[in-house]
């Protein structure tokens, strides 16, 4: 049997932080992992769970990490399911832009709504010469969008919480595509050291 888990897990800083994500599933068919290109594929049953860096780009400055989770037919739940295990992290919830703050010129990108920032828990000293922790910002899950395999797409839900990082997707979205559906429940994890809101007058903060 294969011994490779569905997980990924990021380090910053020596490993003074760092949080694990793996996909929960209870299938009980056979599990391959293969090589594609620049990705790993893991494949069990009804699902794949493809691994591969992002680039840097002006969307992720500083690269990232994509966990892309495809559903070869339509699922028994529209919920897909991570554990989570972290050290010295705290995950903060982007939700909409209020009223006032869209009127005093503030900007939250659509992958940002619904998504979560990813923080040191304990404030982190800059020291010259020494490690550059910035505003202590590990990264940022944006928040996933699925694609059937004729190009609708839709947004999931992420929700954190006891332990569980968990995407919902619209049961809608699932009765009507056409699958293969990809990047349901992708997870895309981007490094940078900023937040994903912007004004007008100011850079990300």
């Amino acid at each position: 049997p294969s011994t490779f888990q569905p997980q990924f897990k990021i380090m910053r800083w020596d490993n003074e932080v760092n949080a694990s994500f793996r996909l929960q599933d209870d299938q009980t068919a056979t599990e391959t992992v293969s090589t594609d290109k620049d990705q790993i594929v893991w494949s069990k049953g009804t699902r794949e769970a493809h691994f591969y860096e992002i680039a840097s780009s002006e969307e992720h400055p500083e690269g990232g990490y994509e966990l892309e989770i495809v559903l070869k037919e339509r699922p028994a739940t529209n919920k897909i399911e991570f554990s989570l295990q972290t050290k010295g992290l705290d995950f903060f919830y982007q939700p909409p832009l209020t009223q006032q703050e869209m009127d005093e010129g503030a900007f939250r990108p659509e992958n940002v709504v619904g998504s979560y920032a990813v923080y040191a828990s304990e404030q982190k000293t800059n020291w010259t010469g020494g490690k550059e922790y910035k505003v202590g910002k590990v990264g940022h899950i944006f928040r996933p969008k699925i694609f059937d395999a004729n190009g609708a797409e839709s947004w999931g839900e992420l929700l954190i919480e006891n332990g569980i990082l968990s995407v919902t997707i619209p049961q809608t979205f699932l009765d009507n595509a056409v699958y293969p559906v990809r990047h349901a429940a992708g997870l895309t994890f981007g490094y940078d050291g900023t937040g994903g809101t912007e004004r007008e007058t100011s850079a990300a903060i």
